[in-house]
């Protein structure tokens, strides 16, 4: 452990050295400098007399009106240079300084290029004739993140190489036989006293998969008939899959929340629409569903009673929601703490849905105990959907319509500027009060909103109720089914489904759509598509990791066994020295360096502990 820190510190050492020496601001003598996603614009007057201006509006503040630039102002025959933002493409007009009128002159959704250089030629010639030409060309926008990304990607090859050169069974799994059972897929067989015959039953899978390897992690036992063998399966404790998932997740996480390099999409969207960001918490939503099925299973197999397993459910939710609260920091006055968060809105989802510990062979009979045997719980999870489907769009409040789903602000050209998310916006703030609501939502920036609004406030539960019960349901399609196949069917026929709910609520993706998708809302749109590449990621990875044993799952399982302690740690450490430091002029590649390194430090962490065997869980 000593020696993976001394080297850590090593590294940390030639980041810091090197990180000073980034590339010079790109700037001309007359000219302020260029910072992060900035361009110049040099309006060329040839020949209008009369003195003119630019307003422009971002594509992604939605039916905004035009923003004036004050320093653009430009008269015949003069050039004015400006400095434009270029995270997002922009709408350009050109209007009269006197009369306010606009020119027809529209440039619609132009994206200029970082600290690249244009001109903007207008001239009378009736019609005005404008166009955008690129002088100068731009940084290397995209080379940080092709370089980070390879080199994760790396990092996970050289640690898989890594593990099939200490661990020669895992070479000889991969080149001899990939399906060998190994220790992780363990069967006994316990013969009677008295020789028995195995009668050839036809609904019956258990010998079939015996025999061609194509076994399916299950904890149960199966008697074939009253005087036949009883084949019991003792099998691994985790799905390895799952905590591959959950790890992958918790990076993602980690290097979104240390900034993701100053790159907009890996930022959460400004509003309705969907990034890297806007995945990773409804992800683990997700997977605490899942893993809820594969505990309690365990639990009730080990004969524990019902009252201490709901006892262990309370526990865990209640130090999830305390944890969520010591983490918001910043405030140590009661009147300004943030109430929800990520961990208390995991906390309030927790399910509690007991599961039997019978494993039957029979399709249908998977079908209905999968489905049908739940049918109580899915009632109560669609009543909570119909619920937040008629609260969002029937319920009407202050000045605001019904059905509003807009971020207020600029939005709808200012008309609902105190309406910010709807009606969850102003249950928030009517039942919380507005100093115990998240102050600083996505689209502040954008939209101008001054409303407070939480991305994870009370009328999102209903719907993350919905998704966190569909990982229920993949967890028992896991745990009733008897064949490998039929697992991944179940899994990737209700990603199909979902997904095809949900593209079709948001036609699409599109904001002008029945149910947008949006993360902020947790609208069903985002819930039902979040699930459906939950689903068949998860089916990968169970391909992957637990049947083929093509892929040991790490580094993501080191951070997926130890996800709570990862998790606090690096929201606790997020702005310490060595986890986390500042430099003086920030570039996407000074960046990127900085975060990934926060993320391989964490690797690290949960790498030693997953070593030295210490797993810590709620």
């Amino acid at each position: 452990m000593y020696k993976s820190f001394r080297h850590l510190w090593i590294i940390l050492c030639i980041i810091q050295h090197l990180l000073p020496y980034a590339e010079t601001q790109i700037t001309d003598d007359w000219l302020d400098p260029l910072s992060m996603d900035e361009a110049y614009l040099t309006i060329i007057n040839r020949n209008v007399s009369f003195p003119i201006r630019l307003q422009i509006r971002s594509i992604v503040c939605e039916e905004c009106d035009f923003t004036v630039i004050p320093e653009s102002s430009t008269y015949s025959h003069v050039n004015t240079t400006i400095i434009v933002s270029t995270t997002y493409a922009q709408d350009i007009e050109v209007i009269s300084e006197i009369t306010n009128e606009t020119l027809p002159c529209q440039i619609k959704a132009y994206k200029f290029a970082e600290h690249a250089s244009y001109t903007l030629e207008l001239s009378d010639d009736s019609p005005l004739l404008c166009t955008i030409t690129q002088t100068k060309d731009g940084s290397y926008y995209w080379l940080p993140v092709i370089i980070g990304m390879g080199s994760m990607l790396a990092l996970v090859v050289v640690i898989q190489i890594w593990k099939c050169i200490t661990q020669r069974s895992c070479c000889s799994r991969l080149l001899l036989n990939r399906f060998r059972t190994t220790t992780d897929r363990d069967y006994t067989i316990s013969l009677p006293k008295n020789p028995t015959t195995i009668v050839n039953d036809p609904n019956d899978d258990i010998i079939s998969t015996l025999s061609t390897g194509s076994e399916l992690p299950l904890v149960g036992s199966t008697r074939l008939s009253n005087n036949s063998v009883r084949i019991t399966k003792v099998l691994p404790k985790r799905l390895r899959s799952l905590d591959t998932f959950r790890g992958f997740s918790l990076m993602i996480m980690i290097f979104v929340n240390y900034g993701g390099a100053g790159y907009p999409f890996f930022k959460h969207s400004v509003w309705n629409g969907l990034t890297l960001a806007d995945m990773v918490f409804p992800w683990f939503t997700w997977m605490m569903g899942v893993s809820v099925v594969l505990s309690q299973r365990s639990l009730r197999a080990k004969n524990v009673r019902k009252a201490s397993i709901f006892y262990k459910i309370c526990r865990r939710t209640l130090i999830l929601f305390v944890l969520g609260i010591m983490l918001q920091g910043g405030n140590d006055r009661w009147v300004n703490i943030r109430i929800f968060g990520v961990l208390q809105r995991l906390a309030k989802m927790n399910p509690n849905f007991y599961q039997g510990n019978d494993v039957h062979q029979r399709f249908r009979v998977e079908l209905s105990n999968t489905l049908f045997h739940f049918w109580p719980q899915w009632l109560f999870v669609l009543l909570l959907t119909v619920a937040w489907i008629l609260i969002t769009f029937f319920v009407k409040f202050e000045n605001c319509p019904s059905g509003y789903l807009g971020p207020g602000g600029k939005h709808h050209h200012g008309e609902k500027r105190n309406c910010t998310g709807g009606i969850a916006g102003y249950i928030d703030r009517l039942i919380l009060g507005a100093s115990h609501v998240f102050n600083h939502p996505t689209c502040k920036g954008v939209y101008e909103t001054e409303t407070p609004f939480d991305p994870e406030g009370i009328l999102g539960i209903l719907t993350g109720t919905l998704l966190c019960y569909l990982g229920v349901q993949a967890g028992h399609s896991f745990a009733h089914a008897t064949r490998i196949v039929r697992v991944c069917a179940h899994w990737i026929i209700s990603g199909l489904v979902c997904g095809g709910i949900g593209l079709a609520l948001s036609k699409g993706g599109q904001s002008d759509s029945w149910i947008p998708i949006n993360k902020n809302l947790w609208s069903l749109s985002f819930i039902l598509v979040l699930a459906s590449l939950a689903f068949f990621i998860l089916t990968l990875l169970y391909l992957l990791v637990d049947v083929y044993s093509g892929f040991t799952g790490e580094p993501f399982l080191w951070l997926g066994m130890n996800s709570i302690v990862i998790y606090v740690g690096h929201e606790v450490c997020a702005k310490l020295f060595p986890v986390q430091f500042r430099v003086e002029e920030t570039r996407h590649w000074q960046l990127m360096i900085m975060h990934l390194y926060g993320v391989i430090f964490w690797i690290i962490v949960a790498g030693v502990m997953y070593r030295k065997k210490t797993f810590i869980a709620i």
